[in-house]
């Protein structure tokens, strides 16, 4: 017997089972494309955090205070630059304002900081219209790409050398003070970085932040070690020297923490997905062991004819290799269009991140901005192959008994 007759054999008896063959198949649609969607999200978050926390550099140390009855004052600045390690301190004052325009808010993170290091705090910065802010001016600002050029008809656009108005807000959601700000510069589109989503951010000087809002002390600082190596020296003696006073987190630290969360979330992910999958083989299983009864009469008749025991184990084992073929392919492609779904990264399920950027201690964008999935090679040949191994497994019992079936039985089965 021919290959090409072994196939269209076991077409012709896939497709006089059409219901049957078609919920099988859905099994194993169901199950590999689990396992694309689920590994390759994952991953693309991981790749999408990871970007985003590398824009500040991973010699780049965050300090913020946590208690309200120690502020991080000059002082502290002066003794900060006095640590082996350390090449630059820079310190930010940071304020939640509200841009209310209409029936729609846009929680806004404002930042007072020396504008000349911004684009040592954000790698690839650029300005796309307009000038920094002096230090000295109290009320000028450089504002982010989504404030300046929102979606059409959330926010007036505003453009350099116009009004920006900020509402403060108090306890009990009472407004407490408006502040107005003359935007001197546009930022480039830049996207989320660590904590900070800079298209929804407005920096203006610290010293204009100072005058603002009436403050002596600093929300946090900005620490630069000399090099990667001494990042964790940095941390251990800024510990040292604010106790628990502040928190202190390095964005190498943050990185892998959220490598490793992830990573062990793929493989959790993953190994549900392999479940559900052998779950379907096992639908396989019971199809082919069913269709083996059926079809003992036509077994017999197989053998009555010349049919060698191979010839009808291959025979079964071709049914149910073609059904994990189909699953597998069907499966993967809709694994790839899940997974762009769950990221976001279609037009139509283009997910938008979270208001404000989230300074230490607010909501962050990374767990919600949108991503695209990472695909690897070895993740689509696992799809494809996977899913054909397990139906071919499932296959061998049904078709090594059919294989062994007497044939003086088969033909009196009725």
């Amino acid at each position: 017997m021919r290959v090409a007759d072994v196939y269209v054999m076991a077409f012709k008896a896939l497709k006089d089972r059409k219901l049957r063959s078609a919920l099988t198949i859905l099994g194993i649609v169901i199950g590999s494309a689990l396992i694309v969607a689920l590994v390759a999200s994952t991953g693309g978050l991981t790749a999408s955090v990871s970007r985003q926390i590398e824009k500040i550099g991973v010699t780049t140390i965050t300090v913020f205070s946590t208690s309200p009855r120690t502020p991080i004052t000059d002082n502290d600045v002066r003794a900060v630059r006095e640590i082996p390690g350390v090449m630059d301190v820079i310190p930010y004052i940071s304020k939640r304002l509200e841009y209310t325009y209409g029936g729609n808010t846009l929680s806004v993170s404002v930042y007072g900081v020396e504008q000349t290091k911004l684009q040592i705090l954000y790698k690839g910065l650029a300005l796309s219209e307009g000038t920094l802010v002096d230090e000295y001016d109290p009320t000028g600002v450089i504002v982010g790409s989504a404030i300046a050029n929102p979606p059409s008809g959330s926010f007036p656009p505003v453009g350099v050398n116009e009004m920006l108005i900020l509402q403060g807000t108090a306890m009990g959601g009472r407004t407490s003070s408006s502040y107005s700000f003359l935007v001197k510069g546009i930022l480039a589109p830049y996207g989320a970085a660590g904590f900070i989503n800079l298209d929804e951010t407005v920096f203006m000087s610290l010293t204009g932040a100072q005058l603002l809002f009436a403050s002596p002390y600093y929300s946090g600082l900005y620490v630069i070690s000399e090099s990667p190596s001494q990042v964790d020296s940095v941390v251990a003696s800024l510990q040292s020297y604010f106790g628990g006073n502040a928190r202190v987190t390095s964005s190498s630290a943050f990185l892998s923490t959220v490598q490793s969360v992830t990573s062990q979330l793929t493989l959790f992910l993953g190994s549900v997905a392999v479940v559900s999958l052998i779950v379907a083989g096992v639908g396989i299983a019971n199809t082919m062991y069913i269709s083996v009864v059926e079809r003992t009469r036509e077994i017999g008749i197989l053998k009555a004819i010349g049919y060698r025991p191979q010839q009808i184990l291959s025979l079964f084992l071709t049914e149910a290799a073609i059904t994990g073929i189909f699953g597998s392919i069907f499966g993967t492609i809709a694994g790839v269009l899940l997974s762009f779904l769950l990221g976001g990264s279609l037009p139509f399920f283009r997910f938008r991140p979270p208001s404000g950027g989230g300074g230490p201690g607010g909501p962050s964008p990374l767990a919600a901005a949108s991503f695209t999935p990472v695909f690897s090679a070895n993740l689509i040949v696992f799809s494809l192959a996977f899913p054909v191994a397990i139906a071919i497994l499932a296959g061998l019992y049904p078709a090594w008994r059919a294989s062994r079936m007497n044939i003086v039985t088969a033909l009196k089965y009725e």
